[in-house]
């Protein structure tokens, strides 16, 4: 879903997805708090330490082979087709990963400047975490601490990229010592779900407080559409990021807490969406690569083989279509042959994403 609100951003088939669908960009961000801190957690849990080692060869051979591959064949395809191409800087600073500070090749590959640094960054404090704690059942009592951290020092950075001497309210957007803070919520809850489950289980247990969490992301989805990302005020730049964030946290609690409330009707065709949803989630890191050269080449590609499409609905048809389809065949022919050879080589532990501890909700 998160791919999908950022697909419609980059279409201008509806007005009000294009004014609100980066916020999918911010339920990524903390949906990969959680999940990633989630594995960590884990492996923490069952063997007491945290390989550093493992985890930054398992995501490197995540990332870094269908991001490189995917630069390769655009550039090619750019050069052959097009008969344009890229700076050498502009590639470099894709490959290196800090295009979400200056510009890379593709627009919308900025945040992946903004995980690979967590991805760096989250490990290393949970290890120190562990180095310096006593509680060898709990070593990450502080995260919460960090966590109000964290959330401070972005909003700070934020005040001083659009308040002070030139304005620049795409750092506020973009720079990973920025928008860190979307991220480390999800790490925040992943905290809460795995080893103080009660404290989650307490605010999700009244009924009427899962209808404010969810009045609440209704009002901050409004709120993203009365500041649209290319008319933000200083004040959106600065803390409307952090509203954005929690909304989409509680979004995560009710997905995990919440079942069972729909007629069993609407239950049966929630289901069903949300197995195409979750199919499509499987290859959403290739799909959200290739949604772009397919938004900026498959459309007018095809008007000129068969004269379609002609209207921004047929444009968005091919586009969407074609990302899906583009993003899947590359993510079976590169990304998944990968992951089986890294787990075969470097097995994950055996550990749970999810922590046993966490009765059903």
């Amino acid at each position: 879903m998160a791919v999908a609100a950022v697909m419609f951003r980059h279409s201008d088939v509806s007005a009000f997805l294009l004014r609100v669908g980066w916020i999918g960009v911010d339920l990524f961000f903390v949906l990969s708090g959680f999940l990633i801190s989630g594995l960590l957690f884990s492996e923490y849990k069952k063997r007491h330490t945290i390989s550093l080692k493992r985890f930054f060869i398992r995501r490197g051979l995540k990332i870094y082979p269908a991001f490189y591959v995917f630069l390769l064949l655009t550039g090619v395809m750019s050069y052959l087709v097009f008969h344009t191409h890229a700076s050498l800087a502009h590639y470099l600073q894709d490959v290196f990963f800090i295009m979400n500070y200056t510009h890379g090749v593709w627009d919308h590959t900025w945040s992946l400047g903004v995980e690979e640094h967590f991805y760096i960054f989250l490990p290393i404090l949970l290890l120190v975490l562990v180095r310096f704690s006593s509680d060898r059942r709990n070593p990450f009592a502080k995260i919460p601490w960090v966590a109000v951290a964290v959330r401070s020092l972005c909003i700070v950075f934020r005040a001083i990229s659009v308040d002070f001497g030139t304005p620049n309210i795409k750092m506020a957007y973009v720079a990973s010592h920025e928008r860190m803070d979307a991220l480390f919520f999800g790490v925040l809850l992943g905290y809460f779900y795995h080893f103080r489950p009660s404290v989650l289980e307490g605010l999700m247990c009244p009924r009427w407080n899962c209808a404010v969490i969810g009045a609440f992301f209704l009002f901050l989805l409004s709120f993203a559409y009365l500041f649209p990302l290319e008319e933000p005020s200083n004040m959106f730049a600065t803390i409307g990021y952090t509203f954005i964030y929690l909304g989409f946290g509680g979004v995560l609690l009710l997905s995990l807490y919440v079942h069972g409330i729909l007629p069993r009707g609407i239950g049966w065709v929630a289901e069903k969406i949300g197995s195409a949803f979750a199919f499509c989630g499987v290859y959403s890191y290739s799909i959200y690569l290739w949604h772009g050269p397919m938004g900026a080449w498959f459309p007018g590609l095809m008007r000129r083989a068969v004269h379609f499409p002609t209207s921004k609905f047929g444009n968005f048809a091919a586009y969407f279509m074609a990302s899906f389809v583009i993003g899947i065949t590359m993510s079976r022919l590169i990304e998944y042959p990968i992951l089986h050879l890294r787990d075969r080589f470097f097995p994950q532990p055996q550990v749970v994403a999810v922590s046993p501890e966490v009765p059903e909700g």
